[in-house]
């Protein structure tokens, strides 16, 4: 019973120690990691930094190509459109397109049969001549 009890006088007297040991090592430590926390903090940010402003100017590249080709584009769409209305013979475009049109020329086309003109509908200007006269037969 007294070994037991000297090995947990020993096991308490230990842990006393080396609290206090640790507390007076992370106390005096404590500043300088704080610092060099920091100091490693703020290289992370500008290293951060550089990649994004690194980004930011492959995509403003990439836009100012982007906005070249458009102005090529638009600039030869221009030359295009001022050449086809300069021209004097201008070729018809289709409504219906290369494959239906001929199609619809080669169709049988019926004519209509004109109406009689002796069966023509009454005029119904004058107040007195339509269907409505107001005469009873």
């Amino acid at each position: 019973m007294q070994d037991i009890i000297i090995y947990v006088a020993l096991l308490i007297v230990g842990l006393v120690i080396g609290l206090v040991i640790a507390k007076a090592s992370f106390a005096s430590d404590n500043p300088a990691q704080q610092q060099s926390a920091k100091a490693e903090q703020e290289q992370v940010m500008l290293a951060q930094l550089r990649n994004q402003l690194a980004a930011a100017q492959e995509s403003i590249k990439a836009i100012d190509a982007q906005s070249a080709q458009l102005q090529s584009q638009i600039t030869e769409f221009d030359y295009i459109l001022t050449s086809y209305e300069t021209q004097d013979e201008q070729p018809k475009i289709t409504f219906f397109g290369e494959h239906a049109s001929p199609y619809l020329r080669m169709q049988n086309k019926a004519k209509r049969d004109k109406s009689n003109a002796e069966s023509q509908p009454r005029d119904f200007s004058n107040s007195g001549s339509g269907l409505f006269d107001g005469n009873k037969k």
